[in-house]
């Protein structure tokens, strides 16, 4: 349910037109370039490339990969780009890639070090609401992920206010601008009814 709720702003914001075109646009150049050319976000959750290439390399040395199985190919080349953009462009992928946001959310921000041994508590001892809230503030800033146990709460508290989001095709002067976190935890509120 936290997953739902940390995506769901996204989900309304997507429109499937804006993807296609947008995919089409950033495919080649991502591919040959890397972030640094395209980096648009795509799919239902817009993920964009940069955040994928992060979140992978902090998975793979998190020590999180044996745990679940699971490993990325995070080689700086157009093979491992166009693997990556090939997964970004299906929905289960998307799904996958949230789930191991939030692994990694709660290992850098929480109670695990890179073996996996627990070492503070954090992020998963708050409160729920709390914990909708501050993950929905880490996905939205495109989070810089810390060494495994080493997150700073009160750093995500103090952006978890922050108006920058927006349902706009181009925001301009009068964009209504909105706190993220506050649309997911309407939307953890929702559904846990």
């Amino acid at each position: 349910m936290i997953a739902e709720a940390v995506v769901h702003p996204e989900t309304e914001r997507y429109v499937r037109l804006q993807d296609v075109l947008e995919t089409t646009a950033v495919a080649g150049t991502y591919i040959v370039s890397g972030a640094a050319g395209f980096d648009f976000s795509l799919g239902p959750f817009q993920m964009k490339p940069s955040f994928v290439e992060e979140l992978e390399k902090a998975w793979m040395h998190s020590g999180l990969p044996r745990r679940y199985e699971l490993w990325f190919d995070t080689a700086d080349n157009a093979t491992a780009r166009r693997v990556r953009l090939s997964r970004l462009q299906k929905e289960e992928w998307q799904v996958i890639y949230i789930g191991v946001f939030l692994r990694q959310l709660y290992a850098s921000y929480g109670s695990y070090d890179k073996n996996g041994e627990w070492t503070q508590d954090g992020l998963e001892t708050l409160p729920v609401e709390e914990q909708v809230r501050l993950a929905a503030t880490a996905y939205n800033r495109g989070c810089v992920w810390p060494a495994p146990g080493y997150g700073d709460l009160d750093d995500l508290r103090a952006h978890a206010r922050e108006k920058h989001f927006h349902y706009d095709l181009i925001p301009g002067k009068r964009t209504r601008r909105y706190c993220y976190a506050t649309l997911a935890l309407a939307r953890y509120k929702k559904i846990t009814k």
